[in-house]
């Protein structure tokens, strides 16, 4: 951000300025804009650079040269799961939502299907291509976009593939904007993959990742360590309910070894938090070795804020007894650790 005036100088003005930013309907969100001026550009640029949409910081900023627009096209390759077969979809009415097309004018799109094992025909891009109402060397261009089109679908196995809008120019077609949709359950063989993710992780996320933790970030102020998915996602549940805001949400995972619950308590602590409240129904996971753990965080973490635990199951009277023995109450009744929790942040 700090060579934002550098870098502004090097273009020539009016121009266009867009957010680099993953998530679709940037225009609508106020996140692409014109430029008239080298000044007005400097104060886009250092406003989009404040912005966090859907979560996703502005960190990079393209900046291009107006193009004069004789008409605009939509393009995409895009994956059916459901019918195990991809689509090829096309409209004259480019540069707004494909679905808003649908609504409006269906008639304006045209879809045709494909089957992985054949893919994408030179006929049926010809096709397509004629339809859009090309000719001569620009009905080659197209046909060789769409071909390119579904060679990038194949080569990162990527569910949507779209440019929007491509636009006629005096000068040829110009691919003006697109997107990708990506399958995160490639990303164990495609590097691509598993580089968009980490980007899109927060630090603290980066760290659960790496610990083998199901960890989300959210807004709130009450740490939440328990494990299982289905018990986990239930006690936010509760605590929504109640208008009590959880930080997080983390599943230690069955089994749990006293590492494992220590280093899911360093990662809470960690956060900026009121409090931090531990749900635990031991099955494999035992009690006993979640309070060891408790007991151990306390003693070696300082300025701690108030943990309120819920421990039942395997082992939950030595665990108790351990966590009381060291001046800790613990809970067997989650509402009863609810509350507390709600007396503890003052809800």
């Amino acid at each position: 951000m700090e060579d934002v005036e550098e870098k502004v100088n090097q273009f020539t003005f009016p121009a266009i300025i867009k957010s680099q930013i993953a998530i679709g309907s940037r225009k609508k969100a106020g996140l692409i804009k014109i430029a008239k001026s080298k000044e007005e550009a400097i104060s886009l640029c250092k406003e989009f650079f404040s912005r966090e949409v859907g979560g996703f910081q502005v960190e990079a900023i393209l900046i291009e040269e107006l193009a004069q627009i004789d008409q605009e096209y939509y393009c995409s390759i895009v994956l059916d799961a459901s019918g195990r077969q991809f689509f090829i979809i096309a409209s004259k009415e480019g540069g707004i939502d494909i679905e808003e097309v649908s609504k409006t004018n269906p008639e304006a799109i045209i879809k045709e299907s494909f089957k992985l094992k054949e893919g994408l025909t030179e006929d049926l891009a010809s096709k397509v291509s004629k339809q859009l109402g090309f000719k001569g060397e620009l009905l080659d261009s197209v046909i060789n976009l769409f071909i390119k089109l579904w060679e990038i679908t194949k080569s990162i196995e990527a569910q949507l593939v779209e440019i929007n809008p491509l636009v006629l120019t005096p000068s040829g077609l110009v691919a003006v904007d697109g997107k990708m949709i990506l399958d995160d359950d490639t990303a164990f063989r495609q590097p691509i993959v598993q580089e968009l993710q980490n980007k899109k992780l927060s630090q603290l996320e980066k760290l659960a990742k790496e610990a083998g933790f199901s960890f989300v970030e959210l807004s709130g102020e009450i740490g939440i360590l328990a494990n299982g998915a289905g018990l986990t996602m239930a006690l936010l549940d509760v605590l929504s309910e109640l208008e009590l805001k959880p930080a997080n949400f983390l599943d230690v995972g069955g089994g749990a070894s006293k590492e494992r619950v220590y280093k899911a308590l360093e990662l809470l602590l960690k956060m900026n938090l009121k409090a931090v409240l531990v749900n635990i129904y031991g099955g494999i996971t035992r009690c006993d070795v979640v309070a060891e753990a408790i007991i151990q965080a306390l003693e070696d973490f300082k300025d701690t804020p108030p943990m309120v635990i819920r421990l039942t199951g395997t082992n939950d009277k030595e665990g108790i007894s351990l966590l009381n023995n060291a001046g800790i109450t613990a809970f067997q009744n989650v509402l009863d650790a609810v509350q507390k929790i709600k007396e503890v942040v003052g809800g």
